[in-house]
């Protein structure tokens, strides 16, 4: 399974990675990108000076996220390392991607003018962004 094919729930009231991932899938996963290899020990002593957890709840979610396509986990002596299947960007993107594109596909028109409509309530410079892509995406489509 690859990142952009795992299931997630989206939580709208959340924010940053925790509106697709759990508070601890969160910490994990943000601990990952930012060493690039490690271990449980590794990512347990990290979070632990954060919250009190279990080193067996650490183990767990981190196997939990290799079964979702999240991690990889390679076996290395005794222990295993993980990585990130992708990239911070690379997984943000495709998760946009995923909640645009289920959206579009059930609700097309309400998606369309709410994201314009938000989009110049709350960011009024990225209309123009916006115009500019929507016509180089037409120029493609017309050669």
């Amino acid at each position: 399974m690859s990142p952009k094919d795992y299931l997630f729930t989206f939580n709208p009231n959340n924010k940053g990675l925790r509106k697709i991932l759990g508070d601890l899938e969160a910490d994990v996963m943000e601990t990952v990108w930012a060493k690039g290899e490690v271990t449980v020990r590794d990512v347990y002593d990290i979070l632990k000076e954060q919250r009190s957890l279990a080193y067996t709840t650490v183990m767990t979610v981190m196997s939990r996220l290799a079964e979702k396509g999240l991690l990889k986990k390679i076996k290395a002596g005794a222990a295993f390392l993980y990585q990130a299947s992708a990239s911070r960007e690379d997984f943000t993107q495709s998760t946009v991607k995923k909640v645009i594109t289920e959206l579009l596909e059930d609700f097309a028109a309400p998606t369309i003018s709410q994201f314009v409509e938000t989009l110049g309530d709350e960011q009024p410079e990225k209309i123009e962004e916006l115009a500019r892509l929507v016509e180089e995406k037409r120029k493609k489509r017309d050669v």
